[in-house]
């Protein structure tokens, strides 16, 4: 067995493996208050949590963007509390450990049937289903868009598993709609305060060259 999904590896140990496929080179601390997040109803696995003290939210491939935890009751597009009321929309009803429709008045105070972690550019949703007590038993559940009616897989493993299942083509199935991440040697990770460290210099982050977009103002 190569460096995928190791079940009896301890945690820390497969998240090791993936600070060497992956490198935090262009990543943040998140700097979390998880006390306060988590006082909040909203608990995390401790993968994630090391993720977020290495790499920070940002993107992998310019493809799939890890969400940062939920800061205050930010609902806007794309923040981790919108794209899981989302995803609870799209959870079947008839589905184990839903909730229907995530309401927006318990957005906080209480954990809802899914939580997303990431979101692709290709419109997929990755989430946690969080039916268990304890985060780090979470397995991944993947609402790909283009993934025919039943839209959602889920994959038996947590956030680093997962993900190494990526890079390594060593999952059952391919659950996202883009394949830009199955099988990837070395993928490449840029926190969002790198990215946009780099375009304030005027570099595009994924080319390395001038952003042609660099000086531009979007709020006329």
């Amino acid at each position: 067995m190569n460096d995928a999904v190791r079940p009896t590896e301890p945690a820390q140990d497969a998240f090791a493996r993936l600070l060497v496929r992956m490198s935090p080179e262009l990543g943040d601390d998140q700097e979390v208050g998880w006390q306060a997040v988590e006082a909040k109803g909203f608990r995390f696995p401790g993968d994630y949590k090391r993720f977020m003290a290495h790499f920070g939210a940002g993107m992998i491939e310019d493809t799939l963007a890890v969400l940062g935890p939920p800061v205050a009751d930010d609902v806007e597009y794309g923040s981790m509390l919108s794209e899981t009321r989302n995803a609870c929309a799209l959870w079947p009803p008839e589905a184990p450990g839903t909730a229907g429709v995530w309401p927006v008045e318990r957005q906080l105070t209480e954990r809802p049937p899914l939580i997303a972690w990431a979101v692709t550019t290709g419109g997929d949703l990755v989430c946690w289903l969080s039916k268990e007590d304890d985060p780090d038993r979470w397995p991944v559940a993947v609402w790909g868009r283009q993934e025919g009616p039943e839209h959602w897989t889920i994959v038996p493993h947590g956030m680093t598993g997962f993900l190494l299942g990526l890079f390594n083509a060593e999952l059952d199935k391919h659950p996202l709609s883009d394949s830009s991440l199955w099988d990837k040697p070395n993928p490449r990770f840029i926190s969002e305060k790198s990215e946009d460290r780099m375009r304030a210099e005027g570099i595009d982050p994924w080319t390395g060259e001038p952003d042609p977009l660099a000086g531009i103002s979007f709020d006329d």
